[in-house]
């Protein structure tokens, strides 16, 4: 499978502009953390799980989650 490591890059950045962990931002998207790093790697299979990730993202750029850092 073809490595891509452009997509977890995008994640991480959004991630912390919006000042949440992605240890947390996996864990409320359903997504496991392990899933993450097998990302960074490759190609997300599938990508469904990308999706639930950029969901939850979403949520926390626009403000309708609240950060509470652990």
């Amino acid at each position: 499978m073809r490595r891509d490591k452009g997509l977890a890059q995008t994640i991480v950045r959004r991630a912390n502009a919006a000042g949440v962990s992605i240890s947390r931002l996996c864990r409320e998207a359903g997504v496991s953390r392990r899933w993450f790093e097998d990302l960074k790697r490759r190609v997300p299979q599938p990508i469904e799980l990308y999706l639930k990730i950029d969901d939850k993202l979403k949520e926390y750029e626009n403000g309708k989650v609240e950060v509470n850092h652990e």
